[in-house]
């Protein structure tokens, strides 16, 4: 036998290796039935693996039937095989048209503006905490101590586990001034779910739902997988245009907002238009979905209070994250939900799962508690707003071809290209060189008013800004030579 035949898969055992192999031989007929079969002692030698591997893998086929051993003489293919050699056949090929309509709708949904990039390539990456901040060491003692002596091990509570809803109570009222009983909050994983439990539960297709324009994709996507005619309502400096949405749809279901930094460019709701949303909301008996889920990294004024925190008609799903203060990929959110609805949204989200895993809710519980996580974000919120300085500053040096615009709040800027410059081209060069940007055009439910990018400054450390900078400008120079 050829030695080189044995390739072990990263999930196989070389026992497994090597019964696969001799299957795979006396089922396509390259070990006919009668012949025998090296000594186990030999094929270990040939093969570089333990005799008693390839003693445990003679044994299993005999005992499934393809080889019979004979005492004095050895071991013998089967004359007649338990099953025919598997016929080859072409991969299998589905199409679109075996979704069903709804599936299919969903499918086309778009969820972000991210494209492909170089691998591990974060540099502008918009909307994206720092690696390096997750606060790893602190994590790590609380995560030791929850297990020591953790016992949540069977399936999590499907509204979340009540120390870490106990938790997000205490941190909402500290930092956003919101009274959140815990028997109202949700636990989800992030934002997104929770946007798209509220939007299955609120939304009957067809039912008319603002959106900011330009605003939030994965949001927009939510409320149109749930089968929502979109209204999209312009977004201007002051956030949502509550007068306009008014004209356009007075009789929506549901408006998705963010009125504390409008995505991406950064309007935050004033506080008539605040009022004027939760009156209409209240005169036509919508619901109001707020997106808070950068609030904490506020770079101009003081930060601004919920609108749910004004809210008196329970109409307001407060929606939060700890995918921008901590990391994304924890999964960890919450909703404040009006009371009459809290019963179905916790129903509704356990059809979709159990919620998110017992041991990292109780690991936030804990490092909320002990009072780490407020000291993080102000040591992420100081480090951030240096990289956004120090970005805005190689822009105007480094990179003149655009024009920056500095959002009030959130962790990515907004940048204008030149008229007659070709924003997917641009976006394409810029992923080429290691830049994470979005085209600003994918905000939009409709044409763009300009051609822009929306890149970020968290993932960008202050002595990466100019070579950043200086590789936008090659990619807009290069998109603009056609290059």
């Amino acid at each position: 036998m050829d030695a080189q035949f044995l390739q072990v898969a990263p999930d196989q055992s070389r026992q497994q290796a090597v019964f696969e192999r001799l299957r795979t031989g006396i089922l396509s007929g390259a070990l006919p039935g009668g012949a025998r079969l090296p000594p186990s002692r030999h094929l270990a030698e040939e093969l570089g693996v333990a005799r008693q591997t390839v003693v445990l893998a003679y044994e299993r086929l005999a005992a499934e039937g393809y080889v019979c051993a004979r005492i004095g003489s050895g071991t013998f293919v089967a004359a007649d095989l338990p099953d025919a050699a598997p016929e080859p056949r072409p991969a299998a090929q589905t199409s679109g048209a075996e979704l069903s309509r709804r599936g299919a709708m969903i499918a086309a949904v778009p969820v972000s503006a991210a494209g492909p990039v170089a691998e591990h390539a974060m540099l502008l990456a918009p909307g994206v905490p720092a690696a390096e901040s997750f606060p790893a060491a602190a994590w790590a003692r609380c995560s030791a101590r929850v297990l020591k002596d953790f016992d949540g091990t069977g399936y999590p509570d499907m509204q979340g586990l009540a120390a870490l809803r106990q938790a997000v109570a205490a941190h909402v009222a500290a930092t956003r001034g919101l009274i959140a009983d815990p028997a109202q909050i949700v636990i989800t994983a992030g934002t997104q779910q929770a946007l798209r439990v509220a939007a299955e539960l609120l939304i009957d297709p067809g039912d008319p739902a603002w959106v900011e324009e330009p605003g939030y994709i994965a949001g927009r996507g939510a409320l149109r997988a749930a089968g929502a005619r979109l209204v999209p309502v312009v977004s201007d400096a002051e956030g949502l245009d509550v007068a306009a949405g008014i004209r356009l749809a007075p009789e929506a279901r549901l408006v998705l907002v963010a009125p504390s930094h409008a995505t991406p460019l950064g309007g935050a709701l004033p506080i008539g238009r605040r009022l004027a949303l939760l009156d209409w909301a209240a005169r036509a008996g919508a619901w109001v979905l707020e997106d808070d889920c950068d609030s904490e990294f506020r770079w101009e004024g003081r930060p601004l209070p919920p609108l749910a925190s004004l809210d008196r008609e329970g109409r307001v799903i407060y929606c939060g994250t700890f995918s921008k203060t901590l990391a994304p990929g924890l999964r960890l959110g919450f909703a404040v939900v009006p009371k009459p609805l809290t019963a179905a949204f916790v129903r509704a989200r356990g059809l979709g799962d159990r919620g998110p895993g017992s041991v990292q809710q109780a690991v936030l519980a804990a490092f909320i508690g002990e009072g780490l996580l407020g000291p993080h974000i102000r040591r992420v919120r100081t480090e951030y707003a240096r990289r956004r300085g120090a970005l805005l500053e190689a822009l105007r040096r480094y990179c003149p071809a655009v024009e920056a615009r500095a959002a009030p709040g959130g962790l990515h800027l907004v940048v204008r290209l030149a008229d007659g410059v070709d924003e997917g081209r641009v976006v394409l060069a810029a992923r080429g060189r290691g830049l994470a940007v979005s085209p600003f055009g994918a905000y939009f439910n409709s044409v763009a008013a300009h051609k822009g990018l929306v890149i970020g400054f968290a993932t960008t450390p202050v002595a990466m800004a100019g070579e950043a900078a200086r590789r936008l400008m090659a990619s807009v120079c290069g998109a603009a030579a056609g290059g």
